[in-house]
């Protein structure tokens, strides 16, 4: 009896709040409706942001308070509010896709845009026939056919101090003012064999976290450690950070960077350099591998007047394309091109070659076995170079891995980079690394 009449007071308070209009202590209440909420586009995104012709991409999207959404640009009609579509894009140029998705009456329209690059095919091209094999490696082999020549298969544990020199940092002095960033906003801090200038430096095999040798193979790792940042032991009395999230490493070959000329490599005219390299896969990697004048670092050469030689440029969210560039000023001007090998071939999987042949006022770029360049620039196309041209000069060669940057407009994803010096968050390290078979330097006889 007492349970019914716990039951009945309960059916009471309940009955009596309401009447009351809500705990709220007033006795009048809102009744004014509530409005409808405007849709948005949650997730408009393409599997790939560049293809060749006749390749497919993969659109997916998903929408919130949606009633429906229309297709425009290079796709047209009505869609669902939610879901995918494959398209096969056959012409050289570049797609916009765009979905605009409307909710109740009264409500603002929610649109979005992808844009995908399609390029023209090189499969048929001569030469590209290299491709319909899967291999590991598709470098063209070494061969020691001049009368100078100079070779690193990297076959030592130990990064020869008299070839190769370690750059600290972030930035640089130009003048009396700190360039951050190294003149392109990027985000890491190369560490190196100067005192506190690494997290590990090892003496004994002139290594770090950042840089090593391993399996015969040179190795330049990003790393990003929220958890144990660096702290720059040289971020004294000007403008820069003290600590970093962000650290990779970046060397070079300067045959006066010891001041006696006995130190490091010099690349003079009519040589040819080739590298062997594998990239990291994933937005915000940008390695390279490249040049700039001897005398650059003695102030004897400045940039861009005095050039700079890009050998290898690549974007690590786009999958198969690398480039070449030159620089020259002032004003600073870029020469580029890219090629993009296909894409069956999981480019960033795989070793590749480019071969740089730099003769009296002409540079080409060769990739892999292939005997057309797919880069030339000459002095005949220097219009506005005041009749200097630089690139006559001894350079001097530079490896290293930048982290966000201008080159992909800063883009970065931090879940692609090594968490640590064993790379242990990614279950395939090579995937967070530039990793280079062999570098190879001879005479054009």
């Amino acid at each position: 009896m007492k349970l019914y009449q716990n039951y009945f007071v309960t059916i009471f308070v309940i009955l009596f709040i309401i009447s009351c209009g809500g705990g709220g202590g007033s006795s009048s209440s809102d009744t004014s409706p509530v409005g409808p909420s405007n849709p948005s586009i949650t997730n408009f995104v393409s599997d790939k942001d560049s293809i060749f012709t006749n390749e497919s991409i993969t659109l997916t999207w998903s929408t919130q308070n949606a009633n429906s959404c229309d297709r425009s640009g290079d796709w047209d009609g009505i869609t669902s509010t939610n879901g995918s579509s494959s398209i096969v894009l056959n012409q050289v140029k570049t797609y916009t896709f765009t979905l605009t998705c409307s909710g109740a009456s009264g409500t603002q329209n929610a649109t979005a845009s992808i844009s995908v690059n399609v390029l023209q095919s090189t499969s048929n091209e001569v030469g590209f026939e290299i491709y319909n094999e899967d291999k590991d490696s598709y470098c063209k082999n070494p061969q020691n056919d001049s009368s100078s020549y100079w070779i690193d298969h990297f076959d030592s544990n130990i990064l020869d101090p008299n070839i190769y020199s370690y750059q600290t940092g972030n930035g640089f002095m130009a003048g009396d003012s700190y360039i951050a960033g190294w003149g392109n906003n990027e985000v890491q801090y190369y560490t190196s064999d100067q005192p506190n200038s690494a997290k590990s430096y090892n003496p004994s095999t002139n290594t770090t976290e950042n840089l090593f040798i391993q399996d015969s193979k040179l190795i330049i790792q990003p790393i990003y450690d929220i958890n144990n940042k660096f702290e720059d032991p040289y971020c004294i009395g000007r403008d820069c950070s003290t600590t970093w999230d962000h650290t990779s490493a970046r060397i070079i070959t300067s045959a006066s960077s010891n001041g006696n000329g006995s130190k490091g490599k010099a690349i003079g005219i009519n040589t040819e350099v080739t590298a062997c390299f594998k990239v990291p896969a994933g937005t915000g990697f940008w390695p390279a591998i490249w040049l700039l004048p001897q005398g650059f670092i003695e102030g004897t050469k400045s940039w861009p007047r005095d050039g700079e030689i890009d050998i290898m440029e690549a974007r690590g969210r786009v999958p198969g394309r690398v480039g070449s560039a030159v620089h020259w000023g002032p004003p600073r001007e870029l020469y580029s091109e890219e090629i993009q090998v296909p894409l069956s071939v999981n480019f960033q999987d795989k070793f590749h070659s480019l071969t740089l042949v730099r003769t009296q006022n002409s540079i080409k770029v060769y990739i892999d076995t292939i005997t057309e360049p797919f880069y030339e620039f000459t002095s005949s196309n220097n219009r506005i170079m005041n009749d200097y041209w630089p690139f006559n000069e001894d350079f001097y060669l530079l490896f290293n891995v930048a982290v966000g940057g201008d080159y992909d407009s800063g883009r970065l994803d931090n879940n692609v980079l090594c968490a640590n010096a064993e790379c242990t968050n990614l279950s395939d390290p090579s995937k967070g690394q530039l990793q280079i078979e062999y570098i190879e330097v001879k005479s054009i006889d």
